[in-house]
């Protein structure tokens, strides 16, 4: 697949935005970045063994699954006047025994790994890294997390959210990639 136009016009700068994750990926705040920092945060959760991303049906769970297993769905971004508000599905499930034994501590457990990711963005370091200690990932708000079994083919439970991450985002006309200097708009 060949690269986007905004990939070859990042990639012509000595450092790419991507290459520069996890570190830098906060100060730029693109959706690859976003994507990147929610997988990351779940593969890097001691609980959680594997970690996907894309539509919900993309979930092959038939498939090597490792579980727990994590996966985040994109669903929307909004704009405000000084910010982006990505949205996400966030969905966590394990298996559960043959004879539903330890359906109630596999939810207990899936609760606390998505309980957990929402601790991060409300009150972790990743909200405080830019210069100013300004919040630039950060979340807010209330959510509501939903059980589920036996959703999909296996016999897993779990939870899932409807969850969104802000960043700051002043829109800055100037840092548009514009082909020449020409002014569009008069």
């Amino acid at each position: 697949m060949p690269e986007s136009r905004y990939a070859m016009w990042r990639n012509s700068s000595s450092k790419s935005v991507t290459d520069q994750f996890p570190y830098d990926s906060i100060r730029y705040k693109t959706f690859n970045n976003v994507i990147d920092t929610l997988c990351c945060i779940g593969f890097k959760h001691a609980f959680v063994n594997q970690v996907g991303y894309g539509d919900i049906w993309e979930i092959d769970i038939e498939k090597n699954v490792l579980y727990p297993y994590f996966h985040v769905v994109p669903t929307t971004v909004s704009t405000d006047v000084t910010n982006l508000q990505y949205n996400f599905q966030l969905i966590i499930m394990d298996l559960v025994e043959p004879d539903e034994s330890n359906e109630q501590q596999v939810q207990s457990d899936t609760l606390q790994i998505l309980l957990d990711i929402i601790s991060l963005f409300r009150n972790g370091n990743i909200t405080k890294v830019d210069e100013a200690e300004r919040p630039v990932y950060y979340s807010e708000g209330q959510y509501t997390l939903q059980p589920f079994t036996e959703r999909f083919d296996n016999a897993v439970t779990g939870w899932m959210v409807d969850f969104t991450v802000m960043v700051d985002n002043p829109f800055p006309a100037c840092n548009v990639p514009l082909k020449d200097n020409n002014n569009c708009i008069d």
